[in-house]
């Protein structure tokens, strides 16, 4: 079995746009094996109930996914609710830029 070289990122930011009602802050962690690039574990923080972001990334880590895939995972978009871009992918996009050396670890 390959040795597995671990890392994490974290990301802080609102689960929806910060001008609606209710835009709790949601902060991750998420580790993943920086060889295979495979999603190994997340920790979310958030007042919003954040459990479908955990079920999604447990989902992802049962098929092997890896930050790839989650950088731009196709997630339910609700103009003036979500963001363009959910929590979970820009999570997954900055361990894609880590990887890629666009953020220092």
């Amino acid at each position: 079995m390959p040795e597995l070289n671990a890392t994490k990122v974290a990301y802080k930011g609102s689960y929806r746009p910060d001008f609606m009602p209710n835009a709790h802050k949601v902060e991750i962690e998420l580790v993943y094996d920086r060889n295979s690039r495979k999603v190994l574990g997340v920790q979310l923080w958030s007042k919003h109930d954040v459990s479908q972001a955990a079920d999604t990334i447990s989902a992802l880590m049962h098929y092997h996914g890896t930050i790839d895939e989650l950088s731009f995972i196709d997630m339910l978009f609700s103009p003036n609710f979500d963001q363009p871009f959910n929590y979970l992918n820009l999570v997954g996009q900055l361990a894609v830029k880590q990887e890629n050396g666009y953020l220092r670890t």
